[in-house]
């Protein structure tokens, strides 16, 4: 509960509400001179912890307490490096659930009912600073730094904020959230309860929004200092200009004497926005256009849309036809894993010949081991690498790396 009564926040209300222009006044220009009329009224708004005396002789400004609430309530940015310490938050929420634990096991209500009460309030002020915090850092993104004029302050001001937000994002990282149920780890009451997984319910929503924060941080500067180079650039080229007039371009530059002929340009044609019927030069054309504009435009004939058929052929179903050799070399490579013995793709040609003649199949040895080897090419790397390819052949004359191969051998890899 609060140490004042209703009469004295009453009374505080009223000193407010009755010079509400002159604490206006105060807090929008900086500060306010007293003179004789203000005197008695000052020094009661003084008394009143509302106004302070300012450096000079005879100035009054706002105090703190007073300009950090309107501050809050008109949402200036001056309460954005407000800095959370969510490890002392933590330690004091768990001393006060200590408290609290010990309170309801000892089976004193009143105790509890202030522990409990007092750990509801510092659950608030942690939220609630937090979420004004980032309420914040996120006005001053969307309102584009409205407090400041320059694009320079407004740089400075987002490269605070942005440091300021992955300090406060590295801090929260550090803290485990789901280490607070170990708090509600005991036959505790639902009120309790509830309170602690609200708390934690709300820290997890506030890392996505934080980070989210720091990502529009980062896109605003990049355009602020875009910005700023596209404003540089125009002051580079202004300042040009003024030091080599001779870039500027006369109006009467047409009627120089010294403008070749092929330069010269026309006089600027007088533009209007009406005819002006007093104009004898004008009237010739103008009744001609008049003339045209009420003869009846001829109507074009509509021509017939042409039509033609479209003849649609049913679609033609194609039956799957397999290659009989292309199904022998798969045939090969099944053996070889199934016998986990290495087969010779010329031995598995003669062993096959009776098979094949009787269906009427022949293929001759040299494009058989070509066929083999192909098939090997065409594996994966994962399937080439389970395989292990011997090649027997002997090497062409005249020549360093290449080989005339007449048999594969075809066997599996061991691991």
């Amino acid at each position: 509960m609060a140490g004042f009564d209703a009469g004295q926040v009453s009374a505080l209300l009223r000193k407010i509400g009755a010079n509400d222009e002159l604490l206006a006044n105060a807090y929008v220009y900086g500060s306010i001179a007293a003179d004789s009329q203000d005197n008695k009224t000052i020094s009661t708004l003084h008394k009143a912890g509302l106004l302070r005396p300012d450096d000079e002789v005879g100035e009054f400004r706002v105090t703190t307490d007073f300009k950090r609430m309107l501050n809050r309530l008109m949402r200036k940015q001056s309460s954005y490096r407000q800095l959370t310490d969510m490890g002392k938050v933590i330690e004091a929420l768990d001393e006060t659930v200590k408290d609290y634990q010990l309170s309801v096991q000892a089976e004193q209500s009143e105790d509890a009912e202030l522990f409990l009460e007092q750990l509801d309030d510092l659950l608030y002020e942690t939220k609630d600073g937090l979420n004004n915090n980032l309420d914040n850092m996120h006005y001053g993104i969307v309102s584009q730094f409205g407090f400041v004029s320059s694009l320079a302050n407004k740089i400075r001001q987002n490269e605070r904020y942005l440091n300021h937000a992955q300090n406060l994002l590295t801090e929260l990282q550090q803290i485990d959230p789901e280490a607070c149920y170990e708090w509600i780890n005991w036959p505790c009451p639902n009120e309790f309860a509830r309170k602690i997984t609200g708390f934690v319910y709300w820290f997890n929503k506030v890392l996505p929004r934080l980070r989210f924060i720091i990502d529009n941080m980062r896109l605003s500067l990049f355009r602020l200092r875009r910005d700023e180079k596209k404003a540089n650039q125009l002051r580079s080229m202004t300042r040009f200009l003024r030091q080599h007039p001779e870039f500027e371009l006369s109006d009467n530059l047409y009627e120089h004497p010294e403008l070749p002929e092929g330069l010269k340009l026309a006089p600027a044609m007088a533009l209007k926005s009406y005819v002006d019927t007093r104009n004898t030069a004008l009237e010739t054309p103008l009744i001609q256009l008049v003339q045209a504009l009420r003869k009846q435009s001829i109507a074009q004939d509509v021509k017939e849309r042409e039509t033609a058929e479209i003849e649609v052929n049913p679609i033609e179903r194609v039956s799957y036809q397999s290659d009989f050799f292309d199904l022998q070399a798969e045939l090969l490579f099944e053996q070889a894993i199934t016998s986990n013995v290495a087969i010779s793709a010329l031995v598995f040609w003669q062993h096959s010949q009776d098979d094949w003649q009787v269906n009427e199949h022949s293929i001759k040895p040299k494009a058989w081991i070509e066929l083999v080897f192909s098939c090997y090419c065409k594996l994966t790397n994962e399937q080439q690498a389970a395989f292990s390819l011997n090649l027997k052949g002997v090497q062409v004359a005249g020549t360093s790396d290449n080989f005339s191969y007449h048999d594969v051998v075809i066997g599996l890899n061991e691991y």
